[in-house]
């Protein structure tokens, strides 16, 4: 395993001071869970988490009278978020559960390690670790990290029932880590389990949902999920996952909302339906219609028209659903032309360089004739790749006239 303590997030002076302000009053914090996992296997680390046995609003007061700022994010839990010179910390305190109910735990609070690491899900996100660097591993998470092992802290139909979005967390982590085979009690309390997914809020699907989609190789793990009947109890209306597989080759990065949009049905029902059940924003909405909607192929002679009227990400978006649908098994030069045109609008979008006032200064008067004209000059400035400048298109308002 990597050495934690000469990398930069942890000798980051930042760090360093939130960590010996918690410990002013004689109690040692560590950092938990996923910033430790991934600095161990040399990921790159961009959340820090920190626990402490100090109570919230001792962390709360420790923080401010030292000049950090503090939001109460989750305080009646344990948790404040801390801002030290634009690094962002969540510190919570240490925890027991008192009771569970699948979706929310009652907890108190604790001077337990060994009780709040009990809690967590998976044994390589029960790891922690101090200022001295010494590596706390109740667990076996360290083994379990080494060799590719998702593995529930306790029993996994017991853990899952205490709060059913680990039986999401666990293909999410096994699409991250997983190099060993699958844990076949664990993959069998989430095939018992998955009608409990009902249960559980669309916010709170949809982050796990598109991590796990955001995966180096989620087809494997989404194709696993549905023949074990999972993903019905997640979202309805999903196909195989062979075209997302297929897409996941041509993306020069991943995106779980594009990949999200490729299994489903194309149909406006389905669509809505899985909107409504993610509670996925209006952004995202509106996204995820326009790109699993669309029926038209893009090529050269459209795709200043696309980009323009709806943006570089939806017509990459739907570049690649066509594409992978159907099943390109490379991207030759008329592909890589569109990609390339999709890459520098996105680093200089186009502006149509006409607007209503340059018509009326003209003679037109406001109404659904001006409109129509306008309307006439921007498809042609669209048509000739958005090149013409305003004097252009100026000459050829004229000529319709």
């Amino acid at each position: 395993m990597i050495d934690i303590t000469s990398q930069d997030w942890f000798c980051d002076e930042r760090s360093q001071k939130v960590m010996h302000i918690l410990a002013s009053y004689g109690k040692e914090a560590r950092f938990v869970g996923g910033c430790v996992r991934d600095a161990l296997i040399g990921r790159a680390v961009h959340d820090i988490d920190i626990a402490t046995p100090e109570k919230p609003q001792v962390v709360e007061k420790l923080l401010q009278e030292n000049g950090i700022k503090t939001i109460p994010t989750g305080i009646e839990h344990g948790t404040i978020t801390a801002v030290c010179e634009g690094l962002v910390f969540e510190i919570t305190t240490l925890r027991s559960d008192v009771s569970t109910d699948g979706r929310r735990a009652t907890v108190v609070f604790s001077e337990d390690w060994l009780e709040d690491a009990a809690r967590r899900d998976f044994t390589f996100n029960a790891l922690s670790v101090g200022l001295d660097g010494v590596v706390h591993d109740p667990f076996d998470g360290v083994a379990d990290l080494q060799a590719g092992r998702v593995r529930f802290v306790g029993a996994p139909h017991q853990r899952i029932e205490e709060d059913y979005l680990r039986l999401l967390r666990f293909f999410r982590f096994s699409a991250y880590f997983a190099k060993a085979p699958m844990d076949g009690e664990a993959l069998q309390a989430c095939i018992e389990l998955a009608p409990k997914l009902s249960e559980l809020s669309g916010e709170r699907i949809t982050q796990e949902l598109l991590k796990l989609l955001s995966s180096p190789r989620p087809a494997k793990w989404i194709s696993l999920m549905h023949n074990f009947g999972i993903m019905a109890h997640l979202i309805t209306g999903t196909q195989d996952s062979h075209a997302l597989e297929m897409m996941c080759a041509f993306e020069d990065k991943p995106d779980g909302l594009r990949r999200l949009s490729i299994l489903l049905n194309k149909d406006a029902d389905t669509v809505e339906q899985v909107i409504d059940r993610l509670k996925l924003s209006k952004k995202q909405s509106k996204r995820l219609r326009a790109a699993r909607l669309y029926d038209g192929v893009i090529s050269m002679d459209n795709i200043f028209v696309q980009l323009y009227r709806f943006g570089a990400e939806t017509v990459q978006d739907r570049l690649f659903i066509y594409w992978a649908e159907k099943q390109f098994s490379g991207l030759g030069p008329a592909e890589q032309s569109l990609l390339h045109e999709i890459a520098q609008w996105k680093m200089d979008p186009k502006t149509f360089p006409l607007s209503g006032k340059d018509l009326l200064e003209r003679g037109f008067t406001s109404g659904p004739q001006m409109g129509e004209a306008l309307s006439c000059v921007e498809d042609w400035w669209c048509e000739n790749q958005c090149q013409p400048d305003r004097e252009a298109c100026l000459t050829f308002l004229a000529s319709l006239s």
